[in-house]
């Protein structure tokens, strides 16, 4: 049974999570500013609101939605024509979907890219170079933006009240490429002094490329605040109406398919926080269940090896009741054993060929090699041995293989 104590330190944690529960589900939900430009996210940079005005304007004939990667949709359909349409924070094709991209685009179709970072693999190819503005009088980042064509600019530019990373075109090839669109930051009045290009066109074989690098003029925020729609629209009006528009969902930060299955426990506020409270409910339930029912192990102690033990005690025995001719009778197959096993000599016959091998091998002169043999042989031919002799033996032998 557990303790008072336990009862109490469970009571307390169970009401601690209870009041974190209420007070997290009572708060009002966060604004989510994620980039994610998908055109089912209602979030401030989904791209749901521009998606739908342009799905109404278009019939489902002339708006596709496109999941697959550039590379393979215009693999599989090579004979379809239009303009693919890219809205994203960053679109960066490799270099074999880019060439097969441009091949598509010279047979007289369009590639629109609205994005702050650009494949600079295209970029290169149209000689496009971008570079981010940066003020110096002031800390906040906040873009005017406007269409340059006179039928399509309003009194003043579009303001963008939230500080981002505001890229341009800073270098373009003015031979081909023509200027669509203009930035600048804010700088405390609604005017561009110093335009800096953000919407360009440039022709491509019979087609043309369009890029733009603004995509929050698709998000939602900045449709939904005061008329900044107008802009979103001018800057459509670039594109052919007449054309299929292949609207990419591909190159999406907030893509609709998400390979982990706790996405959709984690993205419910409350079914995320009743996840927590089981992970934390079966927590408790290992931390004090175990703590009832573990059992100390014994610890158990291997068998030690005791031929070494053995051998000494023999060994002693035999040296105590002075059997030293046995002894030097051991000591001389423990010897030949070690040339065999350790020096990898036969020992079968010990003639003049093998005792040199065995003073190579054994880092010892010749002549120690045959003095310690001829002793064995001395020693073996007597019937008694005496203890100094038996001494003398083995201080040979251990000097012999400390050189070894």
């Amino acid at each position: 049974m557990l303790s008072k104590k336990s009862k109490i330190f469970i009571i307390i944690i169970i009401a601690a999570i209870g009041l974190l529960t209420f007070l997290e589900a009572s708060e009002p939900e966060p604004i989510n500013w994620f980039p994610s430009y998908a055109n089912t996210d209602k979030i401030p940079l989904g791209t749901f609101v521009s998606y739908n005005l342009m799905k109404e304007t278009f019939d489902d004939q002339e708006l596709k939605d496109i999941n697959q990667p550039p590379y393979e949709f215009l693999l599989d359909n090579d004979t379809i024509t239009g303009t693919y349409f890219f809205v994203n924070g960053s679109v960066g094709f490799d270099d074999s979907e880019l060439d097969r991209m441009l091949q598509w685009v010279e047979k007289g179709n369009t590639l629109f890219v609205s994005a702050k970072s650009i494949s600079s693999n295209l970029l290169d190819t149209l000689s496009i170079d971008t570079d981010n503005m940066i003020s110096l009088d002031d800390i906040a980042t906040q873009p005017l933006i406007e269409l340059v064509n006179t039928n399509l600019k309003v009194e003043k530019p579009y303001l963008y009240d939230r500080d981002t990373y505001n890229p341009h075109f800073s270098e373009i090839d003015t031979t081909n490429a023509v200027v669509l669109g203009v930035t600048q930051l804010y700088n405390d009045t609604l005017k561009i002094k110093e335009p800096k290009v953000n919407y360009l066109k440039q022709s491509f074989g019979d087609g043309e490329i369009l890029l733009h690098s603004f995509p929050e003029a698709f998000g939602n925020y900045f449709m939904l605040k005061d008329s900044n729609y107008v802009y979103t629209q001018n800057l459509l009006s670039y594109v052919d109406p007449a054309k299929t528009i292949l609207w990419d969902n591909h190159y999406k930060s907030g893509k609709k398919f998400y390979t982990s299955p706790l996405f959709f426990l984690l993205q419910n506020r409350y079914l995320k926080w009743a996840y927590y409270i089981l992970v934390i409910g079966v927590l408790l339930f290992v931390i004090f269940e175990g703590k009832r029912k573990q059992r100390s192990i014994p610890i158990i102690e291997p068998l030690k090896n005791q031929t070494l033990a053995f051998t000494r005690t023999i060994s002693a025995m035999y040296f105590e009741k002075e059997k030293h001719k046995e002894i030097v009778e051991k000591q001389n197959l423990l010897f030949l054993d070690y040339v065999h096993h350790e020096l990898r000599i036969p020992t079968n016959t010990l003639d003049e060929k093998t005792l040199l091998d065995i003073s190579a091998r054994s880092n010892n002169d010749i002549e120690n090699t045959k003095k310690l043999f001829k002793y064995f042989e001395e020693l073996n031919r007597k019937r008694v041995v005496t203890k100094e002799e038996l001494i003398r033996l083995y201080d040979m032998i251990t000097e012999y293989k400390n050189k070894s």
